[in-house]
């Protein structure tokens, strides 16, 4: 099923949010049919349709992402939507656009994953937020663990985001903001597979790439495409 805006565009921020309307709807669907929701994505933005339709007041995000995407109309350096859909997710951003009539999650069920590349507002934030941040180095030393057992307090389920660019430039070249020293593919399924034993995975989007920016072979779209089905596995294995 792919997913349109259902209207003309005008401004990106009405945009954005039309076409999450329209997932969101999809995703209350595939999830009253007892369907796991699974979404490949253009960029980070489908996490407001995700959460909408999986109840905010009871899901967990877990959020993979080499960036913050936790900036604010007042603290983007660049202005651009893009790197705000966390906080957009949660409330801190556009509030009124998104999170009061469509509902936020709580910044406080929120892991970050593999983030090494944030602004200084982002930073701020996150930690104003009570957003549990985990770095690759935090990930390899065992560190999720007590943020997944912080965040199982406040919620039933988690949604996990996957922004390929979270992993290592040497198998995800495809990306638009690339940043060195990502994960392996293989330590996004661990941590996944940890999620899944403290939490019910209740619906994964996988979002980023660009094939413009890919080498020959196909180096992300094929690393994309084996990430994807081996979270299915994982969670359909719970």
């Amino acid at each position: 099923m792919t997913i349109e805006r259902p209207g003309p565009f005008t401004t990106e921020l009405s945009a954005v949010t039309a076409v999450n309307r329209v997932l969101a709807s999809e995703v209350r669907r595939a999830v009253a049919s007892g369907s796991f929701p699974l979404v490949a994505g253009g960029n980070c933005n489908v996490a407001l349709g995700m959460t909408a339709g999986l109840d905010t007041t009871q899901t967990a995000i877990v959020w993979f992402d080499a960036h913050g995407d936790f900036n604010t109309p007042q603290t983007t350096p660049s202005g651009f939507l893009d790197g705000m859909p966390l906080a957009m997710a949660t409330g801190r951003a556009h509030g009124n656009a998104w999170a009061r009539p469509m509902g936020g999650v709580d910044a406080r069920a929120v892991v970050h994953v593999g983030a090494r590349d944030l602004d200084p507002g982002e930073v701020e934030g996150l930690a104003a937020e009570d957003v549990h941040v985990v770095t690759c180095d935090d990930l390899r030393d065992g560190g999720l663990a007590a943020a997944l057992a912080a965040v199982a307090r406040r919620a039933a389920r988690a949604y996990v985001h996957v922004d390929i660019d979270v992993l290592d430039l040497a198998v995800a070249p495809g990306v638009d903001f690339a940043s060195p020293g990502g994960l392996a593919p293989a330590e996004v399924t661990a941590a996944v597979t940890a999620v899944a034993a403290v939490l019910p995975v209740a619906g994964v989007s996988v979002t980023a790439y660009d094939p413009q920016r890919d080498d020959e072979a196909g180096t992300t779209r094929t690393t994309g495409l084996d990430l994807m089905c081996e979270l299915v596995d994982v969670v359909a294995h719970r």
